[in-house]
């Protein structure tokens, strides 16, 4: 069921595109068409579960023919989606978004939970409340959308445009603590898990675990990322509480890459975290 479409400017958008969709006379079906996006997509558009890009909203625009006039490029949708991405998008996260979109290669070290990229919506609902001083129901919502848009790089099943760039490769490494720590309910954690192993069968991602038995590791608990865009050319992103920071130097860079091959040599395989995962004996 759709959001009170002034809830927020996203559930706003969403209502906005039903009600141009329905105006037209048109199904999901034939928007998904126009716009060379996936059917369940353009729905997740219209319930408010992903954040739109504004490269979806200009080819809706053009498919219900609210183009700007002369002069003023921009349709009703595009301008819209500027706001929705001011609000939804705290000002430091938007350029990790901007580059896990252009990155070829993504390697995450996550000690005490799931990486966001592999998390489901209701595991990461629960990870989001978790924070402190805790977010409102809204920006709850907000954040759960956020992430859940960010995993479209990862989809198989066309979720972002139909002509996007190809998929990155995900390499994570997970503590095994992960594994364990309850984030909602038991139930939550089983579907989370499960979620895991489904991702680890996709041949652009590679998921290790840290085992107990390794004792303690070279990132003291650290979690990082290295992302590596198509032109070559790497960043670390470091994350706390309430901001980030980004390391282009090239000696920073090569730190956390040795750190990441000790981790990843350090692990089990991805066969045996697979089993780990799925709490069979090793």
């Amino acid at each position: 069921m759709a959001a009170d479409p002034y809830s927020s400017p996203l559930a706003f958008f969403g209502a906005e595109l039903k009600r141009l969709r329905e105006r037209a006379g048109i199904t999901q079906g034939d928007v998904a068409k126009g716009t060379n996006y996936a059917l369940s997509t353009v729905s997740a558009y219209e319930t408010g579960k992903l954040i739109p890009p504004s490269d979806f909203a200009k080819r809706a625009d053009k498919v219900f023919g609210t183009g700007g006039t002369a002069g003023d490029d921009e349709g009703d949708l595009t301008r819209l989606q500027h706001l929705v991405e001011q609000v939804s998008v705290r000002p430091w996260f938007r350029d990790r978004i901007e580059v896990e979109r252009k990155a070829a290669e993504i390697k995450e070290y996550e000690s005490h939970q799931i990486p966001g990229l592999l998390q489901t919506e209701d595991y990461a609902r629960a990870a989001i409340a978790a924070a402190r001083p805790a977010p409102s129901a809204e920006e709850l919502e907000q954040m759960v959308a956020l992430r859940m848009t960010r995993q479209q790089i990862l989809e198989l099943d066309g979720d972002l445009p139909l002509d996007q760039e190809p998929m990155p490769r995900l390499w994570a490494i997970i503590d095994e603590s992960a594994l364990h720590r309850v984030a909602g309910s038991r139930q939550v954690m089983e579907v989370q898990l499960d979620h895991l192993v489904a991702m680890a069968g996709q041949p652009n991602v590679t998921i290790q675990v840290m085992p107990f038995s390794q004792g303690l590791t070279c990132a003291y608990g650290r979690a990082f990322t290295i992302l590596t865009s198509r032109s070559g050319s790497p960043v670390v992103h470091v994350e706390d509480a309430r901001s980030a920071r980004y390391l282009r130097e090239y000696e920073q860079v090569m730190r956390y890459t040795t750190i990441f091959d000790y981790l990843r040599a350090g692990a089990l395989d991805d066969q045996k975290s697979l089993r780990l995962i799925k709490g069979e004996k090793q």
